[in-house]
């Protein structure tokens, strides 16, 4: 290995790789990755570009900001960049999780029927740092925003609903006084303007109490007006 060290790595350097590369649990490591590289149906062609990334291109490009799904992320990552080609596996995956799901499994139902279960600590297209846990708290914590938000949306129809009446009610007072205005002017033509506007006032601040003498007083001289 020594003696076929590239030129642009230093010879003490290289001395130390190889014993690092020779170290037991290196090579225990080395031999599980060769072991899963040769199971893998289908290799992704994204190069240096890691799955965090791709996640992250996918949720920019769409209006809401919506978390892809792990299947798209699977198209994204294995489809060329440059000739935007799938390979023929992909293509077949691509089929039968469309075939799946059109026989009515759910989106996880058939990405697991393709795929297998998941390893512990770590979820398929969702990048290294990622467990089922954490799935789990990022789903309630969105169906909890997703309840706020729709509290927050009926409190807001309930409000417009309340301006609404209110608005309406006002316009219906509006009404009634122009008409007892017109009333007045005509029953009592001698009423000026502006002690029509005082007696219209005096009657909305002071409610007609039946078993009041001052209702009592009121009522007459409502009625004395009216005639």
């Amino acid at each position: 290995m020594l003696k076929n060290r590239p030129l642009r790595v230093p010879e003490d350097q290289f001395i130390k790789l190889i014993l690092y590369w020779s170290h037991p649990t290196i090579q225990a490591i080395c031999q599980r990755n060769k072991k899963n590289k040769g199971q893998q149906k289908f290799p992704h062609r994204m190069g240096p570009v890691n799955i965090a990334r791709v996640r992250a291109e996918l949720r920019k490009s769409k209006g809401n900001n919506e978390e892809p799904q792990r299947f798209e992320v699977f198209i994204a990552t294995h489809t060329s960049r440059k000739r935007k080609e799938l390979d023929e596996g992909t293509q077949t995956a691509i089929e039968i999780f469309q075939t799946r799901q059109a026989s009515g499994e759910s989106e996880e139902e058939a990405f697991r029927s393709i795929f297998g279960k998941e390893q512990p600590g770590r979820v398929r297209y969702y990048g290294r740092s990622v467990t089922q846990t954490d799935l789990q708290r990022h789903a309630e914590i969105s169906a909890l925003n997703r309840q706020h938000q729709e509290e927050v949306t009926t409190l807001k129809s309930e409000l417009g609903d309340v301006k609404t009446q209110q608005q309406q009610q006002a316009e219906e007072i509006h009404g009634l006084r122009s008409m007892v205005k017109l009333l007045l002017q005509r029953s009592e033509p001698h009423l000026g303007l502006e002690e029509v506007e005082a007696m219209l006032q005096h009657a909305q601040n002071s409610p007609i109490d039946a078993n009041s003498g001052h209702g009592s007083h009121h009522v007459r001289n409502v009625s004395t007006v009216s005639y």
